[in-house]
C-alpha cells in the first residue's frame, strides 16, 4: 500500500475525517457500556431485593443494637456498596483505556432512569405518604440496594426529609463510577499499580466494618432491663411517646421501637391497667364506664398529668368555614343546628362524624365539649372506629364538603395527617402548639399517665412515673408531640 502524503488532497480527507471517526466509535462505546451498565444495575437492585427478602440475612440480628452500632453498621453497607460501584468505573476504564474519560458517562443512563422514576412518585404522593406505601413502590425496586438504609434512616430524620434523601441513592452508582474512572486517568500517571488503587478502595469499607465489630464491645447503659421494663400501655395518639420512653429508658434502637411498642388505644388500655396486664398507660381521662369498672375491680386509678394536647374539629379543605364557637359545636352534635348555612357556609346538610364509646376522643367530646348537652344518635355509617378512619371519613366523605370530625392535634397534624381536611378555629383562635402552651386554645385536652394506686414508690412503675415528671421525661414528651405539664 503507497503511504498517502498529508500534503496531498487525499491526505487532507483522511486527515480530516479522523476526529469525526473517533467520535462515532465513542458514542458508540458510551451507548453500548451504558446499556450494559444499566442492565447489569437491574440485575444487581434486583438480586439484592431478593437477597434481602430471603431468610439468608436472619442471622444478622439488628434488634439488640445500640443507635451507635446500628449508625456503624448501615455506614459499613453504603460504603461496600459505593466500593463496587467505584470499582466498576475503574474495571470500565481498564478495559478501554482509549476512552477511559468518557466512559465515565456510562453510568448516566441509571441516573436518568432514577431520578424520571423519583419525579413520577414525588409527584403522585402526598405528606401523608411520606416516602412509604405503594406510591413510592417502583423506585424501591428500582433502588432496593438502598431501601435497608432508607428504613433506618427514616427513624432519625423529619419524615419531609426522606422524599429527598431517597433521591441521592439515583445519584450515588453514577458518581461512584465517575470517581472509579477518574482514579484510572489520575493514577495513570502516577508510579501507583491498579492492585493499589482496589486496596485503597477496599480500605474504607473494612475500616467501617472494624469500628463496628468495636462498637459491639462498647457496653450501654440504660434505666430499666428488659425484664425490669414495666408494661405499658395507651392511647394511639402516645405512641410516640410510647416509643420514646422504650428508647431511653430500655435502650432500645429507634428503628425497633417501631415494631415492639404497640398500643391499643384508650379504652382497651384501661381495661389493661385494671386488669392488671399493663403497669402503667398514657391516655385522656377515664370515661363514666371505666371509672365503674375500676371500682368493681377494687382498684383505685391513679391520674398523673403529664402533658397537653388541643381537641381540634376538622372539616372538609373545600368548605369555606374558617372557625365556629363552642356553642356552634354543641348544637351542631345535639342536633340543633343541621345546615352548614345557619353558621356562615353553603347551603348543605351538615354530616357530624363520632368516634366509638369510649374511645380518648370521644370521652372528651362528651365531658369536655358538650357539658351537659346531649350527644344526637349518630347512624352506624357516621360512628367512626380508630382516630385516624375519622381524618379520611372527613377528607374522603361522598367527595363532598359537608363532614366534620374532631380528633387530637398531634395525630391530626403528624402521625395521621391528610390533605384533604383543615382545622377549624375555636372562637377565632388556630389550633398551634403557641396556643397550647400558653393556654389561650379553648379545648386543651391533658395527657395522663395512670397507674394503680397500689404501687410503692420502689417499684419500677414509680420510677418511670418520676422520670416522666423530670426534666429529661419533659423534653421525652416534648419531643413526642405534647406540651409537657412542669
Amino acid at each position: 500500500m503507497i503511504p498517502t502524503d498529508p500534503s496531498t488532497p487525499e491526505g487532507n480527507r483522511q486527515s480530516a475525517q479522523s476526529p469525526a471517526q473517533d467520535w462515532m466509535l465513542i458514542i458508540f462505546s458510551l451507548l453500548g457500556w451504558g446499556s450494559i451498565t444499566f442492565v447489569l444495575y437491574l440485575v444487581a437492585s434486583i438480586g439484592t431485593l431478593v437477597f434481602t427478602e430471603s431468610s439468608v440475612v436472619s442471622w444478622l440480628q439488628t434488634d439488640n443494637l445500640s443507635d451507635g452500632s446500628l449508625a456503624v453498621l448501615h455506614g459499613t453497607i453504603l460504603s461496600v456498596i459505593a466500593a463496587v460501584f467505584i470499582s466498576y468505573g475503574l474495571f470500565l476504564a481498564a478495559v478501554n483505556k482509549e476512552s477511559a474519560r468518557w466512559l465515565a458517562f456510562a453510568s448516566l443512563p441509571v441516573l436518568v432512569v432514577g431520578v424520571y422514576l423519583w419525579y413520577s412518585c414525588y409527584r403522585n404522593s402526598s405528606p401523608m405518604d411520606g416516602f412509604e406505601g405503594n406510591t413510592w413502590f417502583i423506585y424501591f425496586i428500582y433502588v432496593s440496594w438502598a431501601t435497608p438504609g432508607f428504613d433506618y434512616i427514616r427513624h432519625y430524620v423529619p419524615g419531609s426529609w426522606m422524599p429527598f434523601i431517597g433521591l441521592s441513592a439515583s445519584f450515588l452508582p453514577t458518581l461512584c463510577g465517575i470517581l472509579g474512572t477518574s482514579l484510572y486517568s489520575f493514577t495513570s500517571s502516577w508510579s501507583w499499580s491498579r492492585i493499589n488503587t482496589l486496596i485503597s478502595i477496599i480500605v474504607f469499607p473494612c475500616c467501617m466494618a472494624l469500628c463496628f465489630c468495636v462498637s459491639l464491645l462498647i457496653p450501654s447503659f440504660a434505666e430499666f432491663t428488659k425484664q425490669s421494663y414495666p408494661k405499658v400501655d395507651g392511647a394511639t395518639a402516645a405512641i410516640h411517646l410510647g416509643q420514646e420512653l422504650a428508647h431511653q429508658l430500655e435502650g432500645m434502637n429507634r428503628p425497633k421501637t417501631e415494631r415492639a411498642v404497640s398500643f391499643n388505644t384508650t379504652h382497651n388500655a384501661y381495661v389493661n391497667l385494671i386488669s392488671k396486664k399493663a403497669d402503667l398507660i398514657l391516655v385522656a381521662g377515664p370515661s363514666d364506664e371505666e371509672l365503674l369498672l375500676a371500682k368493681e375491680s377494687g382498684v383505685v386509678l391513679k391520674l398523673t398529668p403529664i402533658g397537653k394536647d388541643a381537641f381540634i374539629f376538622l372539616v372538609h379543605h373545600n368548605n369555606p368555614i374558617e372557625s365556629l364557637t363552642i356553642q356552634q359545636i354543641q348544637a351542631i352534635y345535639s342536633g340543633t343546628i343541621h345546615n352548614w348555612q345557619e353558621v356562615g357556609g353553603n347551603d348543605e346538610a351538615i354530616t357530624s362524624f363520632q368516634r366509638e364509646p369510649n374511645s380518648g376522643s370521644q370521652t372528651y367530646m362528651e365531658t369536655k365539649v358538650m357539658k351537659g348537652h346531649s350527644l344526637i344518635t349518630a347512624a352506624r355509617e357516621h360512628k367512626i372506629t380508630g382516630m385516624g378512619g375519622m381524618i379520611d371519613k372527613v377528607a374522603e366523605y361522598k367527595n363532598a364538603n359537608n363532614a366534620i370530625g374532631y380528633s387530637f392535634y398531634y395525630y391530626a397534624n403528624e402521625m395521621h395527617r391528610r390533605q384533604g381536611v383543615k382545622f377549624l378555629k375555636l372562637n377565632g383562635i388556630e389550633s398551634n402548639k403557641d396556643n397550647i402552651r400558653n393556654g389561650s386554645y379553648p379545648l386543651t385536652a391533658v395527657l395522663y399517665a395512670v397507674t394503680r394506686d397500689e404501687e410503692s414508690q420502689e417499684d419500677s412503675t414509680s420510677r418511670m412515673l418520676s422520670w416522666l415528671l423530670s426534666a429529661k421525661g419533659a423534653a421525652a414528651i416534648e419531643k413526642s408531640g405534647f406540651i409537657p405539664i412542669r
